[in-house]
């Protein structure tokens, strides 16, 4: 199995004037991602080191960069999930950490380590005790000025008279999903929520089943799938979407069909979300077939665009691109789906 790693910078709307800007850092990501699998590393890792590089950038709402609360702070969430073990880690409402997907990856590695008088280790950590975890485990502590970028705060100034207001640009959340070496797959997510948000909210990125899935726990017997979702996220969380998603694509004998209804029946038409007229959701998406070892990548989105990152283990560059919603398609009504699909030589 060649491995590879996908990501995206978010479903919403993003300026024309910044394409280049979002290629560029998608691409960067990508680059790092296959260095850590060409290393030996597993698609966790990747993951972890993938989401890092887009949590450090200003140009997206996670980590650096984050989108403030209605008190002008910064609180992010994230999550990530290991195909292989199935198991996940999750953290929401959390202040002075540098990069959220890092205590994430924390959390989720450390569900295997045996604690005293039969404790159980913890899966989802939020506010103070996730940041005293984050302490104990070693990560880099920042101060909240330090995580508040030019471009943050001038939006917050802009739009703190305007609680009840939503701006598609800035639900922005960014994910990664990725296939290494071995077969296995691992997905992720960041987030610092929506503008003006209340102090406390967690959003989809955080949330078990929601924001990410990842399975490729019998990757002999069954198709592989990683999945990560951007968009609304209280209206990813009502409907589970990264799980509903990762379940139709595994058994549906198209993966891009199956995204395509899977997105139609579980979120535009879900009964979970009768009473709201515009649906905005995008999801990122790796399949891989356990027959023929044919690997798919594929991207859907509800909103205006998504910005879209890949590369596998042997190209020369990472692809990037910004998807858009065809002309005259009402944002939040229909899903755009695309993908790319690589097709494993019989010598590999």
């Amino acid at each position: 199995m060649s491995g590879i790693v996908a990501v995206h910078c978010g479903a919403g709307t993003h300026s024309s004037s910044h394409y280049v800007q979002y290629n560029k850092l998608s691409k960067k990501a990508c680059r790092k991602g296959i260095e850590v699998l060409q290393s030996g590393g597993t698609a966790l890792e990747a993951v972890k080191v993938v989401i890092a590089v887009l949590e450090n950038d200003p140009l997206t709402n996670c980590g650096y960069g984050s989108n403030l609360t209605n008190e002008g702070t910064v609180e992010t969430d994230a999550s990530i999930m290991d195909g292989k073990t199935l198991l996940y880690g999750g953290c929401g409402a959390l202040k002075n950490v540098k990069n959220p997907i890092e205590l994430a990856y924390d959390i989720c590695v450390k569900q295997v380590e045996p604690l005293p008088f039969g404790l159980i280790p913890p899966s989802f950590l939020v506010g103070r005790g996730a940041l005293q975890f984050a302490r104990s485990s070693g990560l880099k502590i920042v101060s909240q000025k330090a995580l508040v970028s030019a471009k943050a705060l001038k939006q917050y100034r802009k739009y703190q008279k305007l609680l009840d207001s939503r701006n598609n640009e800035l639900l922005d959340t960014v994910g990664a999903v990725c296939v290494d070496n071995s077969g296995h797959v691992a997905a992720g997510c960041s987030s610092g929520g929506i503008l003006l948000k209340r102090p406390g909210r967690v959003g989809q990125a955080a949330v078990y089943a929601s924001g990410a899935w990842a399975d490729s726990f019998s990757p002999e017997t069954e198709n592989s799938v990683a999945v990560c979702t951007s968009g609304c996220g209280e209206h990813l969380m009502r409907t589970q979407l990264a799980k509903e998603i990762a379940e139709d694509v595994k058994s549906s004998a198209c993966p891009t069909i199956g995204l395509s209804q899977s997105i139609t029946d579980k979120f535009l038409n879900s009964r979970f979300l009768k009473n709201v007229s515009t649906k905005l959701c995008g999801a990122l998406v790796l399949h891989i077939d356990n027959k023929t070892g044919d690997s798919a990548v594929l991207w859907a989105h509800t909103t205006e665009s998504m910005s879209i990152g890949f590369m596998k283990c042997g190209d020369e560059n990472p692809k990037a691109l910004i998807s858009e919603l065809p002309t005259g398609v009402s944002v939040g009504t229909k899903v755009n789906v695309s993908g790319i699909y690589n097709y494993r030589k019989k010598s590999e």
